[in-house]
């Protein structure tokens, strides 16, 4: 006879609701489920994964997370685990279900703003990005990668507009010293991507011009980004020494916040090996 723990998530894999019910309120110790030998993924887990929003809606009912959030060993959560697998309905639930689960990260550092920008789960980025607490583009994991250097290593080109009009940075420096724009999967992205960061710069220039110009210093702070003026030019931030080496100018614009990281040296087999074996950005490229 198949054990309860088998039979629970056989009923989750072929999303019958109704067996899943049945069981759980037979058996209602058995709601988490954890599964030692797959990643301890829970239940919600896999009906994350599977995209399966009525086991989904059911299982949070029963009270699945009233205790705590789910883990797996990973650390990932069951909504990094859907949108890993761009299941956008099921990501929408849980986001509005347990909006602290946005800023949570797994074990490399990685929140599900970055693993949306990666995967290509679009729908989520505004959701994410508008919900209470929202996400920060600013974020970076483990290795000093940004959503931003997610989603442009995967060659997600409609992420990168979402994430530049909420603030992230394309000057933000990873670990190996590399910007978002250095990952562009292609030559045709990159030239997107530089085209979009155009595009910003130029829209925050006339909103200056048209007088939402604050202060005296003729700076204004929007969207992440400051104007530099010809008092404050980059030489001359240079010479005072407030231009930190991790940034890279870009016209008359500074993208902002930009941090520091610990410049490591990458292998072969680096970050971005899934990325069409690209290990790192070359500056020969």
């Amino acid at each position: 006879m198949i054990d309860v723990s088998t039979r629970l998530r056989r009923a989750i894999h072929l999303n019958d609701l109704a067996l899943v019910q049945r069981i759980v309120r037979t058996h209602p110790g058995c709601i988490t489920n954890p599964d030692y030998a797959d990643k301890s993924h829970t239940s919600l887990h896999l009906a994350a994964r599977q995209g399966s929003v009525g086991i989904t809606a059911f299982l949070i009912e029963a009270g699945h997370e009233d205790g705590s959030v789910s883990i797996n060993t990973e650390w990932d959560t069951p909504l990094m685990l859907a949108v890993k697998a761009r299941q956008v309905d099921v990501g929408r639930l849980l986001v509005l279900r347990f909006p602290g689960c946005v800023v949570r990260k797994n074990r490399g550092g990685m929140d599900a703003l970055m693993l949306a920008a990666r995967h290509g789960a679009l729908p989520l980025l505004s959701l994410m990005l508008t919900s209470d607490p929202p996400a920060d583009p600013t974020e970076h994991d483990l290795d000093g990668n940004t959503a931003l250097h997610h989603a442009s290593a995967a060659g997600e080109l409609k992420a990168l507009r979402v994430l530049l009009q909420h603030g992230a940075s394309p000057r933000a420096l990873n670990n190996y010293s590399w910007t978002p724009i250095a990952y562009s999967a292609t030559h045709a992205a990159e030239a997107y991507f530089k085209q979009l960061v155009d595009e910003f710069e130029k829209k925050r220039v006339e909103a200056v011009q048209n007088g939402l110009v604050a202060g005296k210093e003729g700076r204004v702070r929007q969207g992440g980004v400051r104007l530099v003026t010809s008092e404050e030019g980059w030489e001359g931030r240079r010479r005072e020494g407030s231009l930190g080496q991790s940034e890279a100018p870009m016209g008359g614009l500074e993208w902002s916040p930009v941090e520091r990281r610990a410049v490591t040296p990458t292998g072969e087999n680096g970050m971005w090996g899934s990325y069409g074996g690209r290990g790192r950005a070359s500056s020969g490229e």
